[in-house]
């Protein structure tokens, strides 16, 4: 999960409480949208922000460069899930291009592709939605101060099968001669699997079959697959890279990944009516 928090430097703590009132006030309409888009749910308890990030100066936990990502969601049942996000106080720490004070960031929305017909959805429209917790240090609880470690939780009941490109998108804001001026900043490259379990049929665990080693440069093993059914493998595009009939190839098959370009695929086998899916990262 995801943690965030940044903090001006060389600010002593009574300074620190008037400038983050001004920063409230100053960014009241954004405070307001982000209100009404990640109102908090009473379904579900709060998240805490307990993730260890130890003595690193910023996180994200799941960190999907580092290959993590949300769990497995599935429809009709109650799903909910942790981002932790450790707030770094200079903005250099996540982008190198930007060597100013953070003073917060506000997570504004989240962004579905589905990644076969490319659709754009909204989180809302298959039954999910984020839910802050800033430990009430903003009236806006996805607003996130500097220096401090926060989390959001993934949560809902999934009504839409699918496999989607998720983007969070936030709005960081850097001190420039003492006033906070808004970026626009993208946590994105995750992967979220809503799988459909079809009535009267057996469910197809991704646990029967395993894909390593991941994440992979040169090639990657699928063992334990079955023997009917579908191998496909696509690129977040939506763009199929292999498709193979599983009666014509071994139950432990080796995939050469030379020529791909480096970033996440979904491998998936279908067979009996029933489909599992697994993420792979490839890093040369």
């Amino acid at each position: 999960m995801i943690s965030w928090s940044w903090k001006s430097q060389n600010l002593n703590s009574a300074t620190n409480q008037n400038h983050k009132r001004k920063v409230m006030n100053h960014h009241n309409h954004v405070l307001a949208l982000a209100i009404l888009l990640f109102s908090a749910s009473n379904v579900f308890s709060q998240c805490e922000p307990d993730f260890d990030f130890g003595e690193a100066e910023w996180g994200a936990s799941p960190d999907a460069v580092a290959g993590e990502q949300f769990d497995t969601a599935y429809v009709y049942t109650p799903y909910a899930d942790v981002f932790h996000v450790l707030v770094p106080t200079d903005a250099s720490a996540i982008d190198p291009l930007f060597a100013l004070p953070l003073d917060s960031v506000v997570l504004m929305s989240t962004i579905l592709v589905d990644t076969v017909s490319q659709q754009t959805i909204p989180l809302e429209d298959i039954g999910l939605e984020i839910v802050c917790n800033n430990l009430g240090n903003s009236p806006n609880p996805c607003s996130l101060i500097s220096g401090e470690q926060y989390c959001a939780s993934l949560e809902g009941t999934p009504t839409l099968e699918g496999v989607y490109q998720m983007t969070l998108l936030v709005e960081a804001y850097v001190t420039v001669f003492g006033v906070p001026v808004a970026q626009p900043y993208e946590f994105s490259g995750y992967i979220l699997d809503v799988v459909g379990i079809p009535f009267g049929l057996d469910d197809f665990s991704a646990e029967t079959w395993n894909v390593y080693p991941n994440p992979t440069s040169d090639y990657f093993n699928i063992t334990g697959l079955p023997q009917t059914g579908t191998l496909l493998i696509s690129d977040l595009s939506g763009r199929t890279l292999t498709q193979l009939q599983l009666n014509s190839i071994a139950a432990n098959t080796r995939i050469e990944t030379t020529q791909w370009a480096d970033g996440m695929y979904v491998v998936q086998v279908q067979s009996k009516g029933l489909r599992s899916i697994q993420k792979l990262l490839i890093q040369h």
